[in-house]
């Protein structure tokens, strides 16, 4: 430690003692870090992959911490699992209640400025790890992240140095309710996170900190068109001790040395006003040093280290600002007095009793801190990191003509006429010279202002939905809905409490499953999945029994029987006018066009004379004519009717390209969106939905909701339902559903029984037909079930769409010509221990083709079988990749056979028989029989146990399983030097060989034609 005295220097060797390592930015390190950057961000994926494998030597992986923090849970000793626990629950609870307050102020009469606050959407956090796995950062970003409401957290950090997860840090990651953490490191995962890379997904902030790399990336990302937020510059550690002739020299000692050992670049400084405790530190620090287990990177962090003598103790704190520390240890005898002083710093640990460590671990404030002396201008991460705040006007008519006149004069006088004029335009009727009032009527006094402002606090008011909430359930308690309960207890809590019988039900299966205790009153972890879905936040969300429900609870909350009214726009869905009339309010009902449009104009002048509108309610897609609403309508709505709450009903957009307006409900005192699982995501019989506002809204809204309105067996559906390995199949049955509709939509255009045919947004099409008496007694001789509408139009009939082989019948009965065969198409849902598996394969088109199995190798060969064998196939997989890969690889081939077997249905007109011979220095040959009977036969050697991180092993495993899945004989040979292309050509070969096989002889229809078999049979 080098030894200086401070009145000594001039302001050149000040400046120097102060001074940084310019190893930090070396020009070879920056021009890397872009160089990685650059490749990941034009690259994606594959990229990415290779930076990881060439760096940290392992693929990224995407890898589920549940059982793993399980095991380390157990594995830890008691004491240090309850230090883990303790640590989480102090952060969260300091950031929890670190939580800043919504403002307003009323900064003229009639103009009100509101500070609101929005988290941010999609953050990346950076844990590093490693040898040492900081699972403590880990905790410091999530938690201040979750008390914010952030959407979705991803959590990237080095795999360890023999692969896979720490199970600390799985730990952590549970303990922050995340669910998964991806294993890469370095500035290749920032740049991941940035920009996005294939299955990782991009963020709108980093945040996190790390070594060299990692803090230029940070900083190299967030300077590029489209790029990522940051938190602040994060390099490595540093502390500043402050110490007087009292401090206890091993307690500076040690302080100073337990930032030493965190990395080679770490710097540490100690200011003192005694010679006799600089000797002492020094010594203390040569002794404890000697036994330190991590000595070697702690004497290179104190080669640059300083000591500075100083005459008094203020002197220090001058230092201390301008050295602006990442930590400032104030080892005096009276901290309270030198803390005026202060001005820059990330954290500062106030007398000899506060230790550093505290602040790293369990204090509850974040230790992620600016480095580097970002501390003049920047704060440490908290949980403003994680939001946004916005201003809102909100301007009565008397105070914009009152604010006009003067803010176009200010415009004018910076030369911006636009401007001018838009101030202009807000005068309204009478002369321009309407001035403002000063504030309190006193010329502005800013001094003046700022002591009343702070003794008002902003302006108090009744909030827009108080006001219009009916006084019952204004009275009601509010409602639990976060189950503080099952949060305080965990799920293993004895339950006692609910009068609920001790015993499951007699039923086999998930059936019976915890069928004997209530479910949450608002399940957390479908809220939060729900939330995800919608881009809200889940205190913007309540969970109901499907978007009916949710009509009902906002009249049964917002409209008094007899006096308030709720106004719709006919033809629209019945249950609107249903729900109004079981609550007694009243009705008012306008019309859509001619054309079935909607007219914002005459929806607005039918209900200008009715003061107490309190809900209006609007459906897009509408149900039944399918024609959609733009969202500027939906808004106007809102503006034009400050105190009616626009309910804008969204249950069938995933079928149209009309953008949400959920998040925009979440923002908005008077829009609610209605949601729904039962269209989309085919979960009708489950009964779940969501109504999604504002906090206070729905926080208003579930005081009338019932204590359990979901069943157990439902919440289980919707949270499998949602399950990433789900949502690549939804959306395949989604874009198909859509592509059915209008392929109808064509061909019942000429029919002779149909007079016109509307398909707009949802998965219906609407139609007007010539004979609909007549229709409806054929259609219900033929066990068809539509529904008329004839309030919608004369003959209005609402067709939904089905399956193909549905749609083929329907379309027979409605005069209309059946079109090309259907395609040969089937899906398979999978769920095992240890794996949970979508697939969807369509035999008789190539696209799309999207494989996530969470191996990289065994995505591209199954990606290789899809596209050889000219079928489209979507599968993801979420498997237990952390213990090994055997369960994912042999689950994925026996789902894709049993979708190849469904798919195939009786085999008719297919050519049944195939093979192939692809050959290079490699050959591999693939015979084929879609016999019905499985066998399978594998020849061929491997050298090598991997290639990559594909077990050899499993490829002849893979083959056997689909033999077996698919109901096939399969036989395979392959010779060759390289085990990667022997993996290869295997795969390639079984998928040109399952093109011959699948092919349909002569084109074929399936019904027309015969089963390859001289039995006739299969």
């Amino acid at each position: 430690m080098r030894r200086l005295t401070w009145n000594e220097l001039d302001e050149a060797a000040r400046a120097r003692a102060l001074a940084r390592p310019e190893a930090r930015r070396d020009p070879a390190l920056v021009d890397g870090v872009r160089a990685i950057v650059d490749k990941v961000r034009a690259g994606g994926w594959k990229a990415l992959a290779e930076e990881a494998m060439r760096i940290d030597g392992a693929m990224p992986q995407r890898v589920a911490v549940a059982d793993i923090a399980d095991r380390a849970r157990r594995d830890l000793a008691p004491a240090d699992l309850a230090a883990i626990e303790l640590a989480a629950a102090n952060i969260a609870r300091f950031h929890g209640e670190s939580l800043p307050r919504e403002i307003a102020v009323e900064t003229m009469p009639g103009l009100v400025v509101r500070k609101i606050w929005r988290p941010v959407e999609r953050v990346g956090l950076y844990v590093p790890g490693g040898r040492t796995p900081l699972f403590s950062t880990l905790l410091m970003l999530a938690l201040p992240a979750r008390a914010a409401g952030v959407r979705e957290i991803v959590v990237a950090t080095p795999p360890r140095p023999d692969g896979g997860l720490d199970p600390l840090i799985a730990l952590a990651a549970r303990l922050a309710g995340i669910e998964a953490v991806w294993t890469v490191g370095g500035a290749q995962a920032i740049a991941a996170l940035a920009f996005g890379a294939g299955p990782v997904p991009r963020v709108d902030k980093i945040c996190g900190p790390g070594n060299a790399w990692v803090a230029e990336a940070k900083t190299y990302v967030s300077s590029l068109s489209g790029g990522p937020a940051i938190d602040l510059p994060a390099g490595p550690s540093e502390l500043m001790v402050i110490a007087d002739g009292e401090a206890d020299p091993r307690r500076v000692a040690v302080d100073l040395l337990s930032q030493a050992e965190h990395d080679p670049a770490a710097q540490v400084l100690l200011a003192t006003d005694s010679a006799a405790l600089a000797d002492a530190v020094e010594a203390e620090v040569a002794r404890q040093l000697a036994t330190l287990p991590r000595r070697d990177i702690a004497a290179a962090s104190l080669a640059s280290a300083r000591v500075l003598l100083v005459g008094a103790i203020g002197e220090a704190a001058d230092i201390a600002n301008a050295y602006a520390p990442e930590h400032l240890s104030l080892a005096v005898a009276d901290p309270a007095a030198l803390l005026p002083l202060l001005s820059s710093a990330g954290a500062i640990f106030a007398g000899g009793w506060a230790a550093e460590t505290f602040g790293d671990y369990l204090a509850g404030s974040s230790h992620v801190l600016p480095t580097d002396g970002a501390a003049r201008g920047w704060s440490g991460v908290s949980v403003y990191s994680f939001l946004k705040a916005i201003t809102v006007q909100e301007v009565t008519p008397e105070a914009a003509r009152a604010a006009a006149a003067p803010a176009a004069a200010l415009a004018r006088l910076e030369g911006l006429e636009a401007h001018a004029r838009a101030a202009d335009l807000r005068l309204g009727p009478g002369p321009n010279s309407v001035r403002p009032e000063p504030v309190e009527g006193r010329p502005f006094d800013p001094v003046a202002l700022n002591a009343t402002g702070a003794a008002r606090g902003g302006r108090e008011s009744v909030s827009l939905l108080a006001r219009l909430a009916r006084p019952e359930i204004l009275a009601l308690p509010p409602a639990d809905i976060a189950a503080q309960a099952n949060e305080a207890f965990g799920p293993d809590a004895i339950k006692l409490d609910a009068n609920e019988n001790p015993w499951p039900p007699l039923l086999d299966g998930a059936l019976g499953e915890r069928a004997n205790r209530y479910p949450e009153p608002q399940p957390a972890a479908l809220r939060r999945a729900l939330a995800a879905l919608y881009g809200v936040a889940p205190d913007n969300l309540v969970v109901t029994r499907g978007a009916d429900d949710a009509i009902d609870l906002l009249i049964r909350t917002f409209c008094r029987p007899g006096e308030d009214a709720v106004s719709i726009c006919q033809p629209t869905f019945s249950a609107y006018a249903q729900f109004a009339r079981l609550q007694g309010a009243r009705l008012i009902e306008t019309r859509l066009t001619d054309n079935f449009d909607f007219d914002p104009d005459a929806f607005l002048a039918a209900v200008a004379d009715e003061p107490n509108l309190k809900l209006a309610f609007v459906c897009a897609p509408n149900n039944p004519t399918g024609n959609l609403v733009p969202g500027e309508h939906v808004l106007r709505l809102c503006e034009a009717r400050p105190d009616t709450i626009v309910v804008l009903d969204e249950a069938y957009i995933e079928f149209s390209d009309q953008p949400s307006l959920a998040a925009e409900a979440a923002r908005r005192d008077n829009l609610v969106v209605l949601r729904t699982l039962s269209k989309a995501w085919g979960l009708a019989g489950a009964r779940v939905g969501a109504l999604i506002g504002t906090r206070e809204l729905a926080a208003l809204t579930a005081r009338a909701l019932p204590p359990y309105p979901l069943p157990s067996l439902s919440i289980a559906a919707a949270l499998a339902s949602l399950s990433p390995s789900r949502r690549p199949i939804h959306a395949e049955r989604i874009a198909r559903i859509v592509a059915e509709r209008e392929r109808l939509a064509r061909l019942l255009a000429a029919s002779p029984l149909v007079k016109s045919v509307r398909g707009g947004g949802g998965n219906f099409l609407f139609l007007e037909v010539q004979d609909p008496q007549g229709l409806a007694a054929k259609l219900t001789a033929l066990g068809i079930r539509v529904r008329f509408r004839p309030n919608a139009a004369p003959g209005g009939l609402r067709l939904t769409i089905g399956t193909e082989p549905e749609n083929a019948i329907a379309l027979a009965a409605l005069g209309a010509e059946a079109g090309p065969a259907g395609r040969r198409q089937a899906s398979v849902a999978r769920d095992t221990k240890e794996t949970r598996i979508a697939v969807s394969v369509d035999l008789d088109r190539a696209a799309p083709r999207r494989i996530s199995t969470g191996i990289g190798f065994y995505d591209h060969m199954l990606d290789q079988v899809a596209a050889h064998g000219g079928f489209s196939l979507v599968l993801a997989c979420e498997g237990d990749l952390e213990i090994d890969p055997h369960h994912s690889i042999e689950d994925c081939a026996i789902a894709l056979g049993q979708a190849l077997r469904g798919a195939l249905g009786d085999r008719r007109g297919i050519g049944r028989f195939g093979f192939a011979l692809p050959m290079d220095e490699t050959q591999a040959q693939v015979l084929i029989d879609l016999s019905g009977r499985p066998f399978a036969r594998f020849e061929g050697e491997f050298s090598g146990s991997h290639v990559g991180d594909w077990p050899t092993e499993m490829t002849a495993h893979v083959f056997r399983s689909l033999a077996d899945s698919l109901g096939a004989a399969i036989h395979v040979r392959v010779d060759g030097a390289n085990d990667h292309h022997k993996t290869e050509a295997c795969f390639k070969a079984f998928g040109r060989a399952l093109r011959q096989a699948i092919a349909r002889e002569g084109g074929a229809a399936p019904g027309a034609a015969e089963v390859p078999s001289t039995k006739g049979m299969l």
